[in-house]
């Protein structure tokens, strides 16, 4: 079994390093075999001083070394607990082992846990702000506030714009015949010539012009049925669907 090295030593448990390094050396004057020759006790007595030093000089010794001497003295006062697995008496002992850890841990440094920690600064300046404060903030907010929505209550909405309806009979335009032939030219026109470049959707829309006879145009099946075609050839779905028609006619 370990010795007490606290009692070897002549000092508190909670005595600081440098009283355990003054004690060290007064309980070494005092044994040291140089002192006591033909002394068994007392050279073993230096021996076990020694130890108790190296283990309490150091300051994860010690604290392992507390933990042991802390576990001996209540297996000493309750023995019940000697007998008890290992995992149960660690689990019975955590809490005592966590707070004994914290307060030698408070011990070796400077640091005190306070006991009321304060709120943050934000709490502690808003905690200074007076009524006086909040009544000036709304006064300052309806000044700039009110104004702008009475002159906003006041302000006259421009009456909505609506298109111009013309009501006319289906079929019929609102422009004049002269600039209604201007425009069928000018639509028949940019047609024949997108139709001459090769595009096939305007091959097929001027074929079913040529078809139907439209705006006036004198009506031509067979020129249709060509234009058709050369949409068709270049893969123009509705084309290919309207030679299958007029095939089918």
């Amino acid at each position: 079994m370990r010795e007490d090295y606290y009692q070897l030593l002549d000092v508190g448990e909670r005595a600081s390093q440098d009283e355990i390094k003054a004690a060290y050396r007064r309980q070494a004057m005092k044994f040291h075999p140089d002192r006591n020759p033909d002394n068994a006790a007392a050279e073993e007595r230096f021996v076990l001083i020694a130890e108790a030093y190296r283990t309490l000089g150091d300051a994860d010794a010690r604290y392992q070394y507390d933990g042991w001497l802390e576990k001996q003295r209540r297996y000493s006062s309750a023995p019940e607990l000697a007998a008890m697995p290992r995992h149960t008496r660690i689990s019975a002992r955590h809490g005592y082992a966590r707070r004994e850890e914290r307060r030698r841990r408070e011990e070796r440094s400077s640091y005190r846990r306070p006991r009321y920690v304060p709120k943050g600064i934000l709490h502690r300046r808003a905690s200074k702000i007076s009524p006086t404060h909040y009544l000036i903030f709304y006064l300052v907010c309806l000044a700039i506030f009110v104004p702008w929505f009475l002159r906003y209550l006041n302000m006259d909405a421009p009456p909505p714009t609506k298109a111009p309806q013309h009501h006319l009979p289906p079929g019929e335009s609102p422009l004049d015949p002269e600039t209604q032939r201007v425009n069928l030219a000018r639509f028949t026109e940019r047609i024949l010539t997108d139709a001459h470049k090769g595009d096939p959707s305007a091959q097929y829309r001027y074929g079913t012009m040529l078809f139907h006879g439209y705006g006036g145009m004198p009506q031509n099946r067979e020129a249709a049925i060509v234009w058709w075609r050369k949409a068709a050839e270049q893969g123009f779905r509705p084309a290919q669907l309207a030679l299958k028609s007029v095939k089918a006619d």
